[in-house]
């Protein structure tokens, strides 16, 4: 999970053809800063992704597709603030960038906010506060343009689970605005990814947000196991969808996208965890996520990421958006790996991000 500010210090971009996915030419290689996570194409064409270092935002980007990037503006900085998990979204066909981004202060508090750009993502103006300042956690926002205009807000709360009867699990969250500008209480505060029995332990987390069509969505989570096993729970992969464009979601059909095999030395399961999902080509969802699953044993899933073994793997939904397979390795150059990222350059063209937590390297495939 990611509830304190991890400061990158090394992104491995790829730049893949899923024709050929998961060939192993390496096209170009170039060392040099970039963004964590969350990357969108402005409307210029160049690709733009913000990264925290500690009490400051960046915004990075790039205009041959991730083989080198540039410090191109700040969001915002405060020696008194930490601040972390950084979503960027560009809306299509203007230069409007927003950027949400979790808050938190001195006093251990948390919130999450809002900044936006008018000129592509150089300079950068408050917005708005999607949810104040909150003793339980809140955080990792996704930003979502619904098919009817909306702006939705996704994050994970804890008050939320606490609030509803189900104190000490986590929760996703949506708020939604009535079109771009405005406050965010369209919906009221959804419940969007908890199980469907509130009392049983969930600790659903950074959410990606995917669209497919018809006002239906999916939201691919991190979470853990429905039991223990080796006293622990491990660190699961998840989706739900709504067919109502995120006004209710189906908790019955909350799935698990991806869980890994259990130690026959510990007992304990490996984890899989930090997923993002994108479209990919008009068709399946692929989810490029961590996992210790390849060392000789797993980690506890509330162990510092520094202190994680990981690689890299990714699976996608076969013939329909219910059933999930092919699942494919993705970075197994090392064991420091945090927060994958992808975004579909054009069609069938994804550029992929990895954190390596040490040094940045961009790496481009296809």
């Amino acid at each position: 999970m990611m509830k304190k500010n991890i400061i990158s210090l090394f992104i491995s971009v790829f730049i893949i053809n899923i024709s050929n996915i998961f060939s192993n030419e390496i096209s170009q290689i170039f060392r040099g800063a970039g963004p964590i996570r969350s990357m969108t194409k402005v409307s210029n064409g160049r690709i733009i992704g913000g990264r925290s270092t500690g009490h400051t935002i960046e915004v990075w980007g790039t205009t041959n597709k991730g083989s080198d990037w540039s410090l191109i503006g700040t969001v915002a900085s405060n020696s008194e603030i930490n601040y972390g998990d950084i979503m960027l979204l560009a809306l299509p066909n203007v230069p409007i960038v927003y950027c949400a981004f979790r808050e938190e202060n001195l006093y251990k508090q948390f919130k999450v906010t809002i900044c936006r750009s008018d000129n592509g993502g150089i300079n950068w103006v408050y917005d708005s506060t999607v949810i104040n300042w909150q003793n339980l956690f809140v955080g990792a926002p996704w930003l979502f343009l619904a098919q009817n205009g909306d702006l939705q807000c996704y994050y994970y709360s804890e008050p939320l689970a606490s609030n509803n009867g189900s104190p000490g699990n986590q929760w996703i969250a949506m708020q939604g605005r009535n079109g771009i500008r405005g406050e965010w209480n369209k919906y009221g505060i959804v419940t969007v990814s908890r199980d469907v029995n509130i009392y049983k332990v969930c600790r659903d987390g950074m959410a990606s947000v995917i669209d497919l069509g018809n006002n239906r969505i999916m939201v691919v989570t991190e979470g853990v196991e429905d039991q223990e096993n080796g006293r622990m729970r491990a660190n699961v992969i998840r989706a739900i969808q709504s067919f109502n464009g995120g006004k209710t979601w189906d908790y019955n059909g909350r799935r698990i996208v991806y869980q890994s095999k259990i130690d026959t030395k510990t007992k304990r399961r490996f984890n899989a965890y930090c997923p993002m999902g994108i479209r990919i080509g008009n068709g399946p969802v692929g989810v490029v996520f961590c996992t210790d699953e390849d060392f000789n044993y797993p980690d506890a899933s509330n162990a510092p990421v520094e202190n994680r073994n990981c690689h890299i793997k990714f699976i996608r939904t076969l013939n329909n958006f219910e059933t999930w397979g092919d699942l494919k390795p993705f970075w197994s150059n090392g064991n420091k790996a945090y927060a994958p990222g992808m975004i579909e350059t054009k069609l069938n063209e994804v550029l992929v991000s990895i954190d390596n937590l040490g040094y940045q390297t961009f790496l481009r495939y296809k």
